[in-house]
């Protein structure tokens, strides 16, 4: 068999081409497509992907590949196929793509490592950033870029360091790092069986070394093969005695495979199999009738709060496993939807593993590891878990498919549940779209048939759904004179419902105290010093926060400008409305559920037993209380703010207001009594707030498509946006000025008719972690035209602006604010 001389390597940088490297002839015999391979790549070594192998190659003279990190390969090639649909849909490299589909900490990769030479420092011009450079140098002693850049800033330190190498003032060195994470092992011990002695040698044993006999009896009558740990603490014994089996012949030493389990933050449900009503009964028979078919389709199970598409979810996944073939199944985010994994998990018990962040890196690679294994034929995850190293995929389940945390924000910038029907796709699985609000994209496609759409009319229990009102507060402001926080019937239906023991949920979809700080005199707000955004005043700690970049400073007690007193604290957050419930409904018992009661791990979770367990009268939350809680004692949802939604910037602002608002109401009379949603808006009349108080998703819909089509926004063209970043801003406005006519001469010169941009303009949120924003928009019926212009677009651009300082991003299918 001949033996491969030269690889193709992919590196996950933004380079769109392989990179030949030549094959040491003691890796020639294992190489093989789909595996890691540690390269130099400049000055530096890093971690890349085999994509290819070849005989012959342009160059004899190439570097070697380092080393082969694994013992076979970590993608297969369906998983080489995706990621490489992926890096060509969204914009980015194949290298970039695969390093996302890998868990963190594994890659064996090596940094510039900087040190101050005191000696050549001579008498010069330095900026600002290269002074700070220098002190910190001094300071610490050798750092790498990384570390440098916490104090003089990322954007363009690269040459500022690399100047001060040039002048001799320092010193570069390349260190490789090893990987972070790393399988863990236990020792064993297993009994030679041809190596068992006679009763006269076992009873001299037992005279002269009792606690090696002891030990051996001990595994020749029970389990030959012992871990170290457990032989030792049964018998009180330390490794000697072991050692001295080991000398002795009789046993033989082995290295296990330890996987760190991950810890639950909730109770798996032990959840007997349901009897499916009729329209449970016809989902299942068609999605099961294309899995046992092995036929590729997506299904579009639009089914209203409580109809019971999880149960269809379980009954599907169980077929697949009879059948021999594995699941993915994607929940939005797990500390949110702990009921729905803990459904997962009990059902299935230790046929599952759990991906997501929230885990910690070594917990993270075992559970990766267990599905790459074959240990395991089930994954439950957030969204990277649609990368599980599972083989024989069948199902595909992407639960709450409208929900916008499916879309990663940095490269690659991929939307989860599209990769889901391209991975089912590829594996001729059925892929499970789920939700009672589905996104407009979505429906439209089970409309024009590239997806199959099932209705579940009912809820599972019988049970009806909520009565909704909708409280018009302009009335209430009117008649109070001023601020109205909880309407009068709010605040009755409330008290009603905790005196007869029920429980209550409130959503206001904003954190904080207050979100405003405001001088009356001059009008002076309190802004964070790095992005254009107003600090909100957190009552617990008494500190600013910018909810973007995460500053903080201390609470102003003068006017930051003319130094008048006191400030106004303007507009309403969740701890102020947990401040008023507590005045208000005294001897309730009140919880609050936002990104501050919930920064520990765990925190969710411990909020929800609470309200599980009924030690909790009402919760006051943000949109976190609207995801998959099934709560029966929950017979009351508040909405207090309806409208907060609809101010933002987006087109899709109606679709978001019109999700939130009927996932959270979904919330309310799950269980056997009623339920009621009172929901407090100032836009009683917005078609999104009077389609989510009439549970009436096709109503919404017809009214937002028809807006969608004369606007000619997605689903009916395709959106790209290019964004430029940098800490000038005049730099920026130049920039994008260049980029938006390198745009034009793109569109013109491919030919490429009926695009459209839209732009330039300052970004929504203009300055940002202190870079300045621009947005350029490009639509067009044809993604592939959107991929190939902005790919050429961002080739000419990077060209023209090397080093960093002038940054382009690039997001195919934008979700909210870029």
């Amino acid at each position: 068999m001949s033996q491969h001389r030269f690889a193709e390597v992919v590196l996950p940088m933004p380079l769109d081409q392989p990179f030949t490297y030549a094959v040491p002839e003691g890796l020639r015999e294992r190489i093989a497509v789909g595996m890691r391979a540690v390269v130099p790549f400049g000055n530096r070594v890093d971690t890349g992907y085999v994509v290819g192998l070849l005989e012959e190659a342009e160059r004899e003279k190439l570097k070697a590949i380092v080393e082969l990190p694994d013992a076979g390969p970590v993608f297969t090639s369906e998983m080489l196929e995706l990621c490489k649909w992926l890096s060509q849909y969204y914009c980015c490299s194949w290298g970039e793509a695969l390093d996302c589909a890998i868990p963190a900490g594994i890659q064996i990769r090596s940094r510039k490592r900087y040190s101050l030479i005191e000696e050549a420092m001579q008498p010069g011009k330095l900026s600002e950033r290269q002074r700070k450079v220098l002190a910190e140098l001094k300071l610490r002693g050798p750092l790498t870029e990384m570390q440098l850049a916490k104090v003089a800033g990322p954007t363009g330190l690269g040459s500022t360091l690399q100047s001060l190498v040039t002048r001799g003032v320092l010193d570069a060195e390349v260190v490789t790092e090893s990987p972070t994470v790393n399988a863990q092992t236990e020792t064993w011990f297993r009994l030679l069986p041809e190596a068992i002695p006679d009763g006269e040698t076992l009873a001299s044993m037992q005279r002269r070394a009792p606690k090696q006999a002891a030990v051996y009896l001990d595994m020749l009558h029970g389990e030959p093969e012992r871990a170290s740990i457990d032989l030792c603490e049964k018998h009180d014994a330390n490794t000697t005695i072991l050692r001295g089996l080991e000398q002795k012949g009789l046993v033989e030493r082995f290295q296990r495979d330890v996987y760190r389990a991950p810890q639950m933050h909730f109770e798996p449900a032990n959840i007997r199999k349901h009897s499916l009503n009729r329209d449970q009964l016809d989902a299942y028979a068609a999605i099961v009738a294309a899995l046992e078919a092995a036929r590729a389709q997506t299904f579009l199970l639009r089914g209203i709060t409580g109809s019971g598409k999880t149960e269809v979810y379980l009954q599907v996944i169980e077929r697949a496993l009879a059948l021999g073939r594995s699941a993915i199944v994607l929940v939005p985010e797990i500390s949110l939807t702990p009921q729905t994994v803990a459904r997962f998990v009990g059902r299935f018990k230790t046929q599952i593993a759990v991906l997501h962040s929230g885990l910690g890196a070594g917990e993270r690679y075992d559970e990766w590891r267990r599905a790459q294994q074959g240990d395991v034929r089930i994954v439950v995850g957030a969204r990277s878990a649609i990368f599980a190293p599972l083989s024989n995929l069948g199902v595909i389940v992407v639960d709450e498919e409208h929900d916008t945390s499916y879309k990663q924000s940095e490269v690659p910038r991929y939307h989860a549940r599209d990769v889901a029907i391209m991975r089912a796709n590829l594996s001729k699985a059925v892929c499970v779209l789920g939700s009672a609000t589905p996104s407009v994209e979505s429906y439209h496609n089970s409309e024009s048939g590239k997806s199959t759409r099932i209705e579940l009319r009912s809820r599972a229990t019988n049970a009806s759904l909520p009565e909704v009102l909708v409280v018009d507060m302009r009335n209430e402001t009117r008649e109070a004179g001023g601020d109205v926080t909880i309407s009068r019937v709010l605040e009755t239906a409330v008290n009603e419902r905790v005196a007869e023991g029920e429980q209550v949920l409130l959503l206001l979809n904003r954190r904080g105290y207050s979100p405003y700080v405001l001088c009356p005199q001059c009008g002076w707000l309190a802004t964070c010093p790095d992005c254009q955004v107003s600090m909100t005043y957190h009552s617990h700690g008494g500190y600013l926060n910018c909810h973007y970049c995460n500053a903080r400073r201390s609470v102003p007690q003068v006017c930051d400008e003319c130094h008048f007193n006191p400030l106004l604290y303007l507009g309403t957050g969740t701890q102020k409305v947990e401040e008023l419930l507590e005045r208000t409904f005294q001897g309730a018992r009140i919880a609050r559920m936002d990104a501050d009661t919930t920064a520990r791990k765990g925190g969710h979770a411990r909020i929800l037993r609470r309200l599980a367990s009924g030690e909790v009268d009402i919760l006051i939350g943000t949109q976190m209380i609207a995801k998959g809680h099934d709560y029966p004692g929950v017979t009351l949802v508040g909405v207090i703010n309806a409208d907060t939604g609809l101010a933002h910037p987006d087109f899709r602002a109606a679709e978001n207001t019109f999700q939130l608002l009927t996932q959270v109401a979904g919330r309310a009379g799950r269980g056997d009594l009623p339920g009621r949603v009172i929901v407090q808006s100032f836009r009683p009349n917005h078609y999104a707030i009077r389609a989510a108080a009439s549970h009436d998703y096709p109503a919404f819909y017809s009214q937002e498509i028809a807006q969608r089509e004369s606007s000619a926004y997605p689903p009916f063209r395709r959106m790209g946006i290019l964004m430029i970043e940098c800490e000038d801003p005049l730099e920026a406005e130049k920039a994008m000025a260049r980029l938006s006519r390198m745009v034009r001469e793109q569109i013109e010169g491919l030919g490429f008719r009926g695009m459209e941009t839209l732009g330039p303009s300052p970004a929504t949120l203009r300055r940002l972690r202190k870079k300045y924003r621009w947005n350029l928009a490009v639509l067009s019926k044809s993604a592939k035209r959107i991929n190939t212009l902005t790919r050429t677009v961002r080739q000419l651009f990077e060209a023209e602006y090397p080093g960093g300082k002038v940054q382009l991003k690039v997001d195919l299918d934008p979700y909210g604010i870029f």
